[in-house]
């Protein structure tokens, strides 16, 4: 038991691994340690992850096609104001994140908020019980939710995970103790992963949520383009993609994360694109507003 305590109570990041990395030949991402887990604990680095893996979804994928795909995109560049970065905290709530920052993003890229409008993660987390909470979730039933129940905004229920928001109690009354307006829903979503292609076209309509499985390399990101080099797999997480584009002869897709703007190139990371790189191409949705 000693032992075991011992070896949760230990740093997770490794000066050694670290070192090892560095060293790696044409690596085209800088790993370091980020400002943003520093001090982190084995233990505490389980509460980012999500326990439950994202399982293949039975629901039809969609072929998105488009005549003449431009060789580069981004809504960071073509609506910035559309998107926001935000932070789990200690919280596997990865999964509410993207798919309600997903539909944040879209129903301001779509005009039917005139500007973008945080809708409430902690609402989704404190009532879809199909899904998990804080220990994880899946992108197939968190979706389902946005559809069929909706999400009320963030400033009537506001953020609480990683504190409080752990008791998962459905709030019938917003904070401030006004009645919960009508929820905001989803219409539609489609699984667009259906090849690089289709998930260009998809990215051009609005951003796509989709998975990926975390390596233990990956907790060194800090820029550049990531390809996994080294290290076990640590567990599940859900983002956001949000364009793609090329750079030194390298494809690439630009993803958002919900570990806070210090993190990363200022809470997004860049991933090789089209070769299903850490299954980010395996399951993905594009949330119709």
């Amino acid at each position: 038991m000693f032992v075991i305590a011992t070896a949760l109570t230990e740093e997770y990041h490794s000066h050694r691994v670290l070192e090892m990395l560095k060293n790696i030949p044409d690596l085209t991402w800088t790993p370091a340690i980020p400002d943003r887990f520093k001090g982190y604990t084995v233990e505490d680095m389980k509460t980012v992850f999500s326990k439950q893996m994202y399982q293949k979804s039975n629901i039809p994928t969609v072929t998105y096609r488009s005549v003449s795909l431009p060789t580069s995109f981004s809504w960071l560049t073509q609506k910035p104001k559309c998107l926001e970065v935000r932070d789990q905290g200690q919280c596997g709530s990865c999964w509410a994140m993207s798919a309600v920052g997903s539909f944040s993003d879209n129903r301001c890229i779509s005009g039917k908020d005139a500007t973008r409008v945080t809708y409430s993660e902690q609402y989704e987390i404190s009532c879809d019980h199909i899904d998990r909470g804080c220990d994880g979730g899946e992108i197939k039933f968190d979706v389902a939710f946005m559809k069929n129940n909706g999400v009320p905004t963030d400033k009537c229920v506001s953020y609480k995970s990683g504190k409080d928001g752990r008791k998962r109690v459905c709030p019938i009354k917003c904070d401030d103790g006004s009645a919960i307006p009508a929820h905001f829903k989803v219409l539609n979503y489609e699984n667009v992963c259906q090849g690089e292609e289709s998930i260009m076209a998809a990215v051009t309509k609005g951003t796509v949520q989709t998975g990926i499985t975390i390596y233990a390399d990956f907790m060194y990101y800090t820029s550049g383009i990531y390809q996994h080099k080294y290290g076990a797999l640590e567990g599940g997480h859900a983002v956001v993609i949000v364009g793609y584009g090329e750079e030194n002869g390298v494809k690439y897709w630009d993803v958002r994360n919900s570990w806070g703007t210090a993190w990363g190139e200022q809470g997004y990371f860049r991933i090789v694109r089209g070769k299903n790189e850490c299954d980010l191409e395996r399951e993905c949705y594009l949330e119709t507003v």
